[in-house]
């Protein structure tokens, strides 16, 4: 398979992704993140290496911001804001995080492929990742084999889908995982609009980032 043409997909449909992303949501969790005294950011797996840069860029440019898990993660208050990024929005661990956020009254801010999801409806703020719908995803329904009814999910098992070769570089081209990438392009876009409404430029990048390097 042409390196070439993959790299051209992956490019085109992160652009789409995020070309579809709702502006009114990311405005909304930008305001609260910059009214927010504090930040913590959680998330489990990709999702967490996601949020984890979030919490970085927020940090150079001033923001308090707080890991939870890490050992120097101090109790969550009003007023703080915890972002959560998570793929489905239902990560069973990160939930009950969100939802001990709320119960001290924090603030949860969302991003995930579903606002209709556990952690969506705790939520405060939602900035929704919407999925690509590709040709591929009827092929990959009608092809799929039966789940097993003692596996609520098919994490640890494995699937074997009836495609032809020439279907499996179809998938590859179209059904690409790019959530993720997307979160990671759209923390730059969050990192910017919090800088405007924190009155902030690019030179409070360079004061706040980590000098012990």
């Amino acid at each position: 398979m042409d390196t070439k043409q993959i790299l051209t997909q992956a490019g085109s449909h992160v652009a789409e992704v995020l070309s579809k992303i709702d502006p009114a949501q990311v405005d909304a969790l930008a305001k609260a993140i910059a009214k927010a005294n504090r930040v913590f950011v959680s998330g489990w797996g990709r999702a967490g290496n996601v949020a984890g840069i979030l919490g970085m860029d927020m940090s150079q440019i001033g923001k308090v911001v707080f890991r939870v898990g890490d050992n120097n993660t101090p109790s969550i208050h009003e007023g703080d804001i915890l972002l959560v990024v998570s793929g489905s929005g239902n990560t069973k661990t990160i939930s009950i995080i969100a939802k001990e956020a709320k119960d001290f009254g924090a603030k949860v801010g969302l991003i995930s492929t579903s606002a209709q999801s556990i952690i969506g409806e705790l939520a405060d703020y939602n900035v929704v990742i919407p999925r690509i719908e590709t040709p591929m995803n009827k092929i990959m329904a009608e092809k799929r084999p039966p789940r097993d009814p003692k596996f609520k999910s098919t994490a640890g098992t494995r699937e074997t889908y009836d495609l032809t070769p020439e279907e499996r570089e179809a998938i590859t081209l179209d059904q690409m995982e790019l959530t993720y990438q997307a979160a990671f392009v759209l923390n730059e876009v969050i990192q910017h609009k919090v800088m405007e409404e924190l009155g902030e430029t690019f030179e409070a990048i360079h004061y706040y980032h980590n000098s012990l390097e």
